[in-house]
């Protein structure tokens, strides 16, 4: 192989061993048979044909595997993605129209296109617009409105909606549709699931199975139950008196530019970045879990562009926005994937599938799809958050529960927005109320701590205040007027300022300083600085300041106290 060759090869090509090759194959196989039922019943959460779910499900393996770096994510659709473009979807085509396949296909296009520009721009850092109690509020609220969603094609009939209301009320207008048949397989499947999950693995356990192959083949339940449904309708003849798949047709799909939807494609940019945006921080969180172990590194910036490069596969080949599963993405690693071999191979085996063996999926009942949707998104409903932030963070517990009640009231999209905006306003609210601390000695040292948490010595002459934060326009207004009336109630006759905490300022703080020395001026307090960083020292030069305070900006606390308490005794 050429030099040039494998320059543009991953390093997992690159330096791949044999050794490697079992655990990739069984990975393979093992994600395969979770991807097929899972891309069939997210194709159904987001109103598409179920074919979408299997075309979105290939060709971002194959990208992923060339332009990832994580070993074992595992890239195609995901529930909370499919009911992204369901809501988004809802309000501009009917389900099941051609502009609504086209608009998801350009969904796919759109949010490829800004997450590949983001990657190029180095934007890695927009993975911190979603703060974690905020992204655990949306995500806990989109399960909750998956599985609430998919109560009535478990029951046989259709009511779809973007909202808790709006689903309550499809469903109950809909409800004398209900399908007992449908019902009761859907339940089974749903109670085969649930047991499975607890019990499916000991049993393997108990027959002698290894701990780790017992916990990887307790994850195939849902294409067991596929199997299971299928022989089921296909034996019983029930094929006219349940709502079941139908045909799903069968060859690759072809790569090319659909065409436009009739509503242009202006109302779905907004939707599109924000998919973009829940679908990145959703696959960097995995990679960054999934390379934890194995003291790996993820560039965020490099997901980016590999997360890009799969929507647009995505999108071409007829398919919706995708991004690294969490379940996928652990089940391929719990099966041994040691590179992105498991993926191509997860890739040829949904070949062999599209190819050949889409003619016996037509029997699989709807109902069991609702039930495997059901059982996999049920756990991500979570408030382990809401307790933690609860119990330390109080604002963040109102973020989450904020979040968690609008996705549920006003849907999805509504809900993303609401995060992002939560997000945020709360670092805002956070970093516009600095803790202002006033300092003092502590005896017989040279540390300088808050009076009220340490015993501390006082300063005489001298009123030395800490601003824990960077200033900026958010909070200037609010420490110039705390800092004055700290003054006001002290009769010092100076004011040391420690800037320790202080990373940046911005043109506004710079000017809420300016004022502050003349307004403390005018009342006969002098103003200095001390302890003030390199990069925010180099900022204070640029703009005059530093010139200003000629003779009081001092190297350190100790240093101005010095200064300014020459009678204080500083022999330690």
């Amino acid at each position: 192989m050429s030099a040039a060759l494998a320059n543009w090869l991953p390093p997992w090509l690159r330096h791949y061993q044999r050794s490697l090759l079992a655990g990739d194959i069984s990975a393979g196989l093992i994600v395969t048979l979770l991807l097929v039922p899972q891309g069939l019943a997210y194709a159904l959460v987001a109103g598409l044909p179920p074919q979408t779910g299997l075309y979105a499900s290939l060709l971002p393996l194959v990208l992923y595997a060339f332009s990832g770096r994580s070993h074992a994510q595992s890239v195609g659709p995901m529930a909370v993605t499919a009911l992204l473009v369901a809501a988004t979807l809802s309000r501009l085509a009917a389900a099941g129209s051609d502009d609504y396949l086209l608009a998801a296909i350009w969904l796919a296009l759109l949010s490829g296109a800004m997450l590949l520009l983001f990657g190029l721009l180095r934007l890695g850092f927009l993975a911190d617009a979603l703060s974690q109690p905020v992204l655990a509020g949306f995500t806990s609220g989109s399960a909750l409105l998956i599985v609430v969603s998919q109560l009535a094609p478990l029951a046989g009939f259709r009511a779809s909606g973007a909202s808790l209301p709006d689903i309550a009320a499809a469903f109950f207008r809909h409800a004398a549709a209900f399908n007992p048949l449908a019902f009761g397989v859907g339940l089974g499947g749903l109670l085969f699931l649930v047991l499975a999950r607890r019990y499916f693995a000991r049993l393997l356990l108990a027959c002698g199975f290894a701990a780790n192959v017992a916990r990887t083949l307790s994850r195939t339940a849902p294409m067991l139950l596929v199997l299971g449904g299928l022989l089921l309708v296909s034996q019983a003849q029930w094929q006219t008196l349940l709502p079941v798949v139908g045909v799903v047709p069968g060859g690759l799909p072809h790569l090319q530019l659909a065409a436009l939807p009739s509503t242009g494609l202006a109302p779905l940019v907004m939707p599109a970045f924000f998919i973009a945006l829940i679908n990145y921080v959703q696959s960097l969180s995995v990679a960054q879990m999934l390379a934890a172990p194995r003291r790996e590194n993820i560039d965020p910036d490099r997901e980016l562009v590999a997360l890009g490069l799969c929507n647009l596969g995505a999108g071409l080949s007829g398919g919706f926005p995708v991004t690294g599963g969490l379940t996928r993405s652990v089940v391929n690693a719990d099966a041994g994937a040691n590179t992105q071999l498991a993926s191509l191979i997860t890739a040829a085996l949904m070949v062999l599938l599209l190819s050949t063996s889409t003619a016996l999926l037509a029997d699989l009942p709807l109902s069991l799809l609702a039930a495997t949707i059901i059982a996999s998104v049920a756990v991500m409903v979570d408030f382990g958050a809401l307790r933690a932030a609860w119990r330390t963070e109080r604002a963040d517990a109102v973020a989450f529960a904020v979040t968690f009640l609008l996705v549920l009231a006003l849907g999805v999209d509504a809900g993303i927005v609401a995060g992002v905006v939560m997000s945020l306003s709360v670092w805002l609210m956070r970093s516009s109320r600095p803790h202002i601390a006033v300092l003092g000695r502590v005896p017989g040292t040279e540390h300088f701590r808050n009076v009220t948490r340490y015993h501390t010595e006082p300063l005489p002459g001298v009123l030395l205040l800490r601003v824990d934060e960077s200033l900026f326009f958010g909070n200037a207004r609010h420490v110039g007027d705390s800092i004055l009336q700290l003054v006001a109630v002290s009769d010092k006759h100076s004011l040391l300022l420690v800037m320790s905490a202080v990373n940046r300022l911005d043109m506004t703080a710079l000017t809420m300083l300016e004022r502050l020395d003349e307004t403390l001026a005018e009342r006969g307090v002098t103003l200095h600085l001390a302890e003030v960083k390199g990069p925010v020292l180099d900022v204070c030069k640029r703009s005059g300041l530093a010139a200003r305070f000629g003779g009081r900006l001092h190297l350190s606390t100790h240093i101005a106290i010095q200064q300014l308490c020459p009678s204080l005794d500083y022999h330690i």
